[in-house]
């Protein structure tokens, strides 16, 4: 009969060997989304860092390997010495399970996920929580093969299992069990004492005085394989660390610090006012001879990013109308959204409260309207307020945050299109401006805003029907495409556009002072080949048109700014002389003389991404040739950290208006 101490070695070296195993797993599955994406590794890179991602990409592993056999390495210690094998191997063969169906469950399914949003799972994850489960559900189903998916995991499992039980035996047969044997207390004792160090350096990912944590992941030169140092399941650790720290309602000290939020707005304002944020928020139109249109129409369209309306890519002849709008109106070429997802940049532009990384659909619709929003502004002007969604307004509450906000109307995809059985994330673009023109009328003074929905997967809208002319990539793309998008994604840009045209000329027929503002709600994480430049996968554009109602001087304006900034300078164009509102943003046009020109706005801030007249920050990436690397040795590494400091404090202000009001502390 084995002793005790035999036994307890024996599942030492077992757990030993499933650690391995587990390592060994996330690592084959590092090495496949690497050469799943190679297309995303840089042209400047050498092998060393692909080497050297591997090799970091082992401590994370290691971490979770680890955190699988906790229990299994702590009841041993515990529970050998009393002869309670059975509950040790019971607890060992369930974390084993459980460890590799979550491991190839979240490494298969961060493969879609990153060939969407372009990362890992991060804290855009829990946008789900609140999102149409229904679209969600069906889009996950059919564009990304849920079925298959499951198969292929059920699949791997039991694989994975087989090979577990044969690598066992395999590394049993080069272990000699009696040198782990003594007799003497004294070296059983320095043997549990060394596997105990072994385990925390493990757990740990690292023997140093640091941790294996996110700080340390972005080690090399590349961004795509710093990306994937970190394990899925690492990301999902992180994501939910993030959604917590971003959706903390009851502390402003996570973006101005000790400061108080007085203080915090004297800093960010360059001025000294009195205690109430309405004070430094207030804008007066100067020097105004505006005249007003009877209808604007404000379309925030899905996905639709800056890169199809540069002129390097014309010849895809995806954006036609719309440059023919920027052309003929005004086009601000150096533009972000508030935020990387639909509710963020939405919820921006129309309350007027940048996005701070707290999804504020909830939480806004129980509160009074801001006086920052659309319907608060422009009832002022004497215009109804609608907006016209093409999906459910189930979806993240839109429908009640809007309403509360004092939107007149709020129209959804069931007053749209009557059969939407079929409907996934809304009805097709054109279709919804039908709606549009038919809710338009002429006795009445409306401020429209239009969310489309047709630019997003699964790209079910028969793009040839309405006349999509492109079959293959013009001769001077070729070399910079790389089949990262397919036609039918390209076709529904076309069709974005062409709907818009189409809704634009009969609109104006019958409404000729009419405006149009056109805009995206965040880069479309797609492009025609896996390196777009920091401009190219940050910037969407802002157009503002009007065949009888603008004539401006210069159409291509590089101003930077960002979606709060939309209304200010709609107000800048159609507000009476000497009129007051409220806004965190600022116009990017202004009135010299008798003439409109570019205002001296000189940042537009997004919410990760900032813009200036001559480069873009991403605070999340000191890595990118494009930004300024905050170590102190770029000669602009203390104005850009400064520049992130006022957005923190931007932020700050925000937070305080939504959640405790106009009144601000001094201490």
């Amino acid at each position: 009969m084995k002793s005790n101490w035999i036994r307890f070695i024996q599942e030492c070296i077992t757990q030993i060997q499933l650690w391995l195993f587990l390592v060994l797993l996330q690592w084959i599955f590092r090495v496949i989304m690497i050469l799943w994406f190679y297309k995303n590794i840089s042209t400047t890179t050498i092998f060393n860092d692909i080497l050297l991602a591997l090799f970091h990409g082992f401590r994370f592993d290691s971490k979770i390997a680890s955190l699988f056999l906790l229990f299994p390495f702590l009841f041993n210690l515990i529970l050998s010495s009393l002869n309670r094998f059975s509950i040790i191997f019971k607890l060992r063969l369930f974390f084993t399970g459980l460890g590799i169906v979550l491991i190839l469950l979240s490494s298969i399914a961060t493969l879609p996920y990153f060939e969407e949003f372009d990362n890992q799972f991060n804290f855009f994850l829990f946008d789900l929580l609140y999102d149409d489960q229904i679209a969600v559900f069906k889009t996950v189903l059919f564009e990304y093969h849920l079925i298959i998916n499951i198969i292929v995991i059920i699949t791997l499992s039991i694989i994975a299992w087989h090979s577990l039980r044969r690598f066992q035996s395999y590394v049993s047969s080069f272990i000699n069990i009696q040198i782990l044997s003594p007799k003497s207390i004294i070296m059983k004792f320095f043997i549990i004492f060394f596997l105990i160090i072994g385990f925390t350096g493990s757990i740990r990912g690292s023997f140093k005085n640091r941790p294996a944590i996110r700080k340390w992941s972005y080690i090399t030169s590349d961004n795509f394989l710093n990306k994937t140092i970190m394990n899925p399941l690492t990301h999902l650790q992180y994501a939910i660390k993030d959604f917590k720290k971003i959706n903390k309602k009851t502390d402003i000290t996570q973006f101005i610090g000790g400061a108080s939020p007085k203080t915090a707005a004297e800093n960010y304002f360059d001025v000294t006012k009195d205690s109430s944020l309405s004070s430094y928020l207030r804008h007066i139109v100067p020097d105004s001879d505006n005249r007003m249109p009877n209808h604007i129409f404000l379309v925030i369209m899905e996905s639709y990013d800056m890169w199809p309306l540069l002129p390097e890519y014309r010849s895809l002849g995806l954006g036609e109308n719309l440059q023919y709008f920027g052309e003929k109106g005004i086009f601000f070429n150096r533009f972000l959204p508030s935020g990387e997802s639909t509710m963020a940049s939405v919820s921006a532009i129309l309350t007027g409260a940048p996005y701070i990384g707290i999804n504020i659909s909830r939480i806004a619709s129980e509160r009074e309207p801001l006086p920052t929003s659309i319907p608060f502004i422009f009832e002022k002007f004497g215009y109804k307020t609608q907006l016209f969604y093409g999906g459910f307004l189930s979806w993240q509450n839109i429908g009640n945050l809007f309403q509360s906000q004092g939107f007149d109307n709020v129209f959804g995809s069931p007053e749209i299109e009557k059969n939407n059985s079929d409907i996934i994330w809304g009805v097709d673009d054109d279709l919804l401006f039908s709606f549009i023109e038919e809710k338009t009328l002429a006795e009445t003074k409306s401020f429209n805003v239009v969310l489309t929905t047709s630019y997003h997967p699964p790209y079910n809208v028969d793009v040839e029907k309405f006349g999509f002319p492109l079959k293959n990539i013009p001769p001077g793309l070729i070399s910079k495409f790389d089949g990262s998008m397919t036609m039918k994604q390209l076709g529904h840009i076309w069709y974005s556009d062409w709907a818009i045209g189409e809704f634009v000329k009969k609109v104006e027929k019958r409404y000729p002072e009419s405006l149009f503002i056109f805009t995206g709600d965040h880069y479309g994480r797609r492009f025609i080949n896996s390196h777009p430049t920091l401009y190219e996968r940050s910037t969407v554009p802002l157009i503002i048109y009007g065949k009888n109602f603008i004539t401006p001087d210069l159409n291509m304006i590089s101003t930077p700014g960002s979606h709060i900034d939309i209304i200010p300078t709609i107000i800048s164009l159609i507000a009476p002389n000497q009129f007051e509102y409220q806004s965190f943003g600022n116009p990017l046009l202004q009135k010299k003389g008798a003439t409109m020109v570019a205002s001296g706005n000189k940042i537009g801030f997004g919410y990760r991404k900032i813009i200036l007249d001559n480069y873009i920050i991403d605070v999340n990436d000191k890595f990118n040739n494009n930004i300024a690397i905050l170590d102190g040795k770029d000669s602009r590494s203390n104005k850009v950290l400064e520049i992130i400091n006022k957005q923190k404090l931007l932020f700050g202000l925000t937070w305080w208006r939504i959640f405790k009001g106009n009144i601000l502390k001094s201490s």
